[in-house]
């Protein structure tokens, strides 16, 4: 049996479309970043969203999607209430925003507070630094070890003269 050319680039264009269609209707075709966070894999929390996961590419509305922390919290937290959709903020440009600073505010402090906000484990590594309304509520959650407490007070760092 022989095929004409014209049968053959129809197939083809069938097959290859056709893939497609089905792949959308079952869910299979994805063509962005789901920005999910790796569960934790051992312990009384494995299974749970892992703070040390949160890259610098997450929205405070992937890391509230992960995490449960309404995007209300996250922005008021970093001092970010009067943004126009704080859901769409990366984590990475608080750097940049808080760049003015003698301190580092960034990607490890969203893991950090995060981590103390919801109860999960997270390992410090270097000095971690938080703006103060961060600090302030996460004391007002009662919910931080002494130590933790102590960190974090420490690690405060006032952002109310940044723009």
């Amino acid at each position: 049996m022989r095929l004409r050319s014209t049968a053959l680039g129809l197939a083809v264009m069938v097959i290859i479309f056709g893939g497609i269609g089905i792949s959308k209707l079952s869910g299979a075709w994805v063509t962005e970043s789901q920005k999910v966070a790796a569960p934790i894999k051992a312990g009384a929390f494995a299974g749970l969203a892992n703070p040390a996961d949160i890259r610098g590419s997450y929205t405070f509305g992937d890391v509230s999607k992960n995490f449960g922390i309404p995007v209300q919290v996250l922005a008021k937290a970093f001092g970010l209430e009067n943004e126009k959709d704080p859901a769409a903020l990366k984590v990475k440009d608080l750097e940049s925003k808080f760049s003015s600073l003698d301190k580092e505010i960034g990607t490890a402090s969203v893991r950090l507070f995060v981590a103390l906000y919801k109860g999960l484990p997270y390992e410090i590594s270097g000095d971690t630094y938080m703006p103060a309304p961060a600090v302030e509520i996460l004391k007002s959650s009662g919910t931080l070890k002494p130590d933790q407490l102590k960190y974090v007070e420490a690690h405060s760092v006032d952002i109310s003269r940044v723009k």
